[in-house]
């Protein structure tokens, strides 16, 4: 009797640390926690002058990138995008060192979590697009103007161009200093923050697939966004 009751405290134990086991998977599997090591990008140096960067580097200039906002004329929102300028290392950080829009390839994912040191002080336009393929992906951009704010905005690409109707505004918030940018992609729903500033949280956005992760500046009345990025480091799923 002794021996059964023992064999049965076993497989129960067995089946609590299984059960347990499973939980957590489920768990981990909802919050997107799978996605695997951080991988360091770039890194800030105390380099002096300015060079293109290294062929071997895992971020890419693209040249001859080129997309379209949904209001392609007007002269501050995400407008007609042509990447004529290169994005370089300048004094030891990342920042664009030519042109008036340039952009950055940093990677291609579905799901991703991705964190830069940036400074983004000073009037112009950036953007970020995740899950662009073929034309088709999603966007944030934001721009600062001297006398009306910083909104920031998303957007919706198909064919290389932004889809007026999911253009939208998110908030308003102007960059100081060194911030860290934060920027999460997991189960379809989109977070990003600068500093103590959510931007978004867990905003649902149908259709993400797999894509390039691309940041970059554009042309605006006040020209470019002076963006300058300390480092940048990347996770996508195991």
């Amino acid at each position: 009797m002794r021996r059964i009751k023992q064999v049965i405290l076993i497989l129960f134990v067995i089946f609590v640390a299984s059960s347990v086991r499973l939980q957590a998977a489920k768990i981990t599997k909802k919050s997107g926690s799978t996605l695997g090591r951080w991988q360091t990008l770039f890194r800030a140096t105390n380099a002096v002058g300015t060079r293109q960067l290294p062929e071997k580097s895992p971020l890419k200039s693209l040249d001859e990138f080129t997309i379209t906002g949904a209001y392609e004329k007007h002269v501050n929102r995400l407008n007609q995008v042509v990447c004529d300028g290169q994005w370089g290392i300048s004094q030891g950080v990342l920042s664009q060192i030519s042109g008036r829009a340039a952009a950055i390839k940093i990677g291609r994912a579905k799901e991703f979590e991705l964190e830069a040191g940036i400074q983004a002080e000073g009037v112009g336009g950036w953007f970020i697009v995740f899950g662009y393929d073929q034309g088709h992906g999603y966007g944030v951009y934001n721009v600062t103007m001297n006398q009306s704010g910083s909104p920031w905005f998303i957007t919706e690409f198909r064919d290389g161009k932004g889809i007026l109707d999911s253009d939208k505004e998110l908030v308003r918030y102007e960059c100081k200093g060194k911030e860290t940018l934060k920027l999460r992609v997991v189960n379809e729903k989109v977070s990003l923050s600068i500093g103590n500033r959510k931007i978004m949280e867990d905003v649902e956005l149908a259709g993400i697939h797999e894509g390039d992760i691309i940041l970059g500046t554009y042309d605006t009345k006040y020209g470019p966004k002076p963006v300058k990025i300390y480092g940048i480091r990347l996770r996508t799923p195991k």
